[in-house]
């Protein structure tokens, strides 16, 4: 653990704050926290430590987005940010900001325009992008040497600069010294976030619209008081993220929005401020559908990859990517969505929204001055077809967000000012500071959160019902994989009740008569007034009641009010005769009990998945047969193991090389190395007393974890 003095400030948005005579410096930068140091004495620091792990696993966030520090020194200060790091880390970073700040460095965007160079708007993406990296430097383009000097340490792991010194032992263990004296130490291991208490849920009963936006943040990345830019545009009530601030799905679901309602992502650009939120999104709970043109996805994952440290193919794996094409109509959710590329430092695009006759536009950033663009067609830099696709900007529609910030990257206030008073009645702006808002100019900052939620009015969908109940069927995993034929079948049989809070919707000793999925509101499940488990939106339960007579074993109270979706024992049973589901609920219903559940409860990273996720893994887990002794030999160094396991009950001591290396109590997993690198034959595996096993077989959990990513993250870094 890091010693905790006076002279250390552990930021709010994580990072750690060291003073010294040269200046401060920080260990650790993860998004946002330039928000933090703008505040504090000293402000934000030139020199940054890069720590041993470049991405908290536990958050979702990267621990060296550096993006708007290496922004903040360049453009205000006119200096270059030190980073202080391993040359294998350098790389990454060089990788990330490069794609940051320069974009791609090969772009090749005629295949996601639907007629090629003819399609209005064509855009020749390397002009522009040089155009703007032409600006940050008089005469030539700015490269990363104009921004970052890196400091690296020598073979002796000492990096030093001015009077300071870092130095790093092969343990990844940092000291730093100021004047010859040491005044911060850290373990390689020592967590650089701070450690959150988990927000207090309360259900607001937000009820979706057919068709709004939901402001998530309205905030550029330099404003310490506002989140950054991003939005949810609710179509048929289901959720699209638009580049999500940091933290923000986690403070959704304290408002009782379930993740399943929230599905898909539209990624804009990659800058920090829009896509860190967009990784953690897609760790958070199950595959996202994401959808971006090709050229911002390859950059997207190109960032990823270097910052998790994680192969950009297997990235891939985790996600569900739809391209986008400019130039015709992609349909999501039931809605028509038409994308083009805006003008700004890299790649980027807006969005224009339609469904029952409403519309709305996001400009997402943008330089959208028509003195600006007419400039940029006179040198050359824009030709005629995007000249005039752009000076066509869609102001017409329904609801406008537009941002608005300092030229020449962003939309000048002035210009938004001098629109006609019918725009700017239907306009919200976003990535703005209060403060540049001028009094009296009709123009109005997005309110943000739930309770401000804009309704569009739109007409309510056909079937609504039968539609929400199909979605929460096929939302479980293995119910999705049905054949089309089953959904009559499935209707016909589904029935809907309403529960208040508090209500008991059956108790302990009841008998099993239906399986259950929520729809929305939380369930608590009950045993001796100890709460098992706790199912939101897509939860499902009473698979027990299926294979046996047996009465329920706990009691499910509604912890908010819920709406259930419940088909009968009989029923549920000949709909998944012979599917794959039946076997899946089958092993659910034989093995979840518990002392399954205490022992995935006492494993860290299991422990923080949701009850839904929690409930399909304890269908993977089976009991090991037999109980092993002091000196059972589990599985040798070389062998090929085929299985994971996790402790039961006792002690599992961990060898290498003869020597042992660490000891694993309950709960812990082992064995999960050897999915990630299976020829690596590095470890002994032995019990140190009496001790009993699960396992989970290799290919069921290598499933699992790619249609769960978060767990997939967490995992892939397992030590054994």
């Amino acid at each position: 653990m890091a010693e905790r003095k006076p002279s250390q400030i552990f930021l709010s948005r994580g990072g750690v704050l060291i003073p010294t005579s040269g200046g401060n410096l920080q260990l650790g930068i993860p998004p946002e926290t330039i928000k933090d140091t703008m505040r504090i004495e000293g402000g934000v620091p030139r020199t940054f430590i890069v720590p041993k792990a470049m991405f908290d696993v536990q958050h979702g966030v990267a621990l060296a987005e550096m993006e708007f520090p290496v922004y903040y020194n360049f453009f205000f200060r006119k200096s270059k940010t030190r980073i202080v790091c391993s040359e294998k880390q350098r790389k990454r970073i060089e990788t990330v900001i490069a794609e940051a700040l320069f974009g791609p460095a090969e772009v090749d965007p005629v295949l996601e325009f639907a007629c090629g160079e003819y399609t209005p708007g064509f855009t020749d993406l390397k002009a522009e992008m040089s155009y703007f990296r032409k600006s940050m430097i008089e005469g030539r383009c700015a490269d990363l040497g104009d921004l970052i000097e890196f400091c690296v340490p020598d073979r002796r792991g000492k990096a030093a600069f001015g009077e300071t010194e870092v130095r790093f032992d092969r343990r990844g263990n940092i000291r730093v010294y100021d004047r010859g004296k040491k005044i911060a130490s850290f373990g390689g291991d020592a967590p650089v976030m701070v450690r959150k208490t988990p927000l207090a849920r309360v259900s607001l009963g937000f009820q979706p619209p057919i068709f709004g936006v939901t402001t998530l943040g309205a905030g550029h990345g330099f404003d310490p008081g506002a989140d950054t830019s991003g939005l949810i545009l609710w179509v048929n009530r289901r959720g699209i993220m638009v580049d999500p601030p940091v933290n923000s799905t986690e403070k959704l679901a304290a408002l009782g929005v379930s993740p399943k309602r929230i599905d898909k992502i539209i990624l804009t650009h990659c800058h920090a401020d829009h896509d860190a939120g967009t990784l953690q999104k897609i760790f958070q709970e199950g595959k996202i559908h994401l959808y971006t043109t090709r050229t911002i996805y390859g950059s997207f994952m190109k960032k990823a990859a270097a910052l998790t440290g994680i192969e950009a193919g297997l990235l891939e794996r985790l996600v569900d990517f739809y391209p986008v094409c400019i130039g015709k109509p992609v349909i999501i959710g039931g809605g028509a969505f038409h994308f083009h590329y805006t003008l700004h430092t890299i790649p980027t695009i807006a969005i224009q929204a339609s469904l029952s006759g409403k519309s709305l536009v996001y400009s997402s950033d943008t330089m959208n001055d028509p003195n600006f663009i007419q400039q940029l067609y006179a040198d050359g830099v824009l030709t005629k077809n995007r000249r005039d696709f752009l000076l066509n900007f869609p102001w017409d529609r329904d609801l406008v967000f537009h941002e608005a910030g300092v030229p020449p990257i962003h939309t000048p206030m002035s210009y938004l000012c001098s629109l006609p008073e019918d725009v700017r009645k239907r306009m919200y702006l976003v990535h703005v500071n209060p403060d540049s808002v001028p009094d009296g100019c009709g123009l109005r900052i997005a309110p943000t959160g739930l309770a401000n939620t804009v309704d569009l009015g739109a007409s309510p969908m056909p079937r609504e019902e039968a539609v929400e109940m199909l979605e929460a069927f096929s939302g479980v995993e293995w119910f999705g994989q049905m054949p089309l034929t089953k959904a009559r079948e499935f209707l016909l049989a589904a029935s809907v009740t309403h529960h208040r809070a508090s209500d008991i919707i059956f108790s302990k000793g009841d008998a099993g008569e239906a399986f259950c999925i929520v729809m929305s509101g939380e369930i608590d499940i009950v045993l001796e007034d100890r709460i098992l488990t706790t199912y939101d939106a897509g939860g499902y339960f009473g698979e027990k009641c299926l294979f046996s007579d047996e009465a329920r074993t706990a009691t499910a109270r509604a912890k908010t009010d819920v709406k259930l979706l419940s088909i009968r024992k009989e029923e549920m049973l000949n709909l998944i005769r012979g599917t794959a589901a039946e076997s899946l609920l089958r092993q659910i219903a034989d093995f979840q009990n518990v002392e399954l559940r205490d022992a995935v409860k006492d494993n860290q990273i299991l422990d923080s998945l949701s009850s839904t996720q929690k409930t399909r893994l304890h269908g993977l887990i089976r009991p090991f047969p037999g109980t092993l002794h002091t000196g059972d030999v589990i599985a040798s160094k070389g062998s090929d193991a085929r299985c994971v396991y996790m402790i039961r009950e006792g002690r599992v001591d961990v060898y290498h090389r003869r020597s042992r290396i660490a000891t694993l109590s309950r709960g812990d997993l082992f064995g999960v190395k050897k999915i990630f690198r299976p020829k690596e034959k590095n470890f002994s595996f032995v019990a140190g007393e009496k001790t009993a096993l699960y396992f989970i077989e290799q290919d069921g959990l290598r499933r699992y974890m790619e249609d769960n990513p978060g767990v997939y993250v967490k995992l892939y870094h397992s030590p054994y």
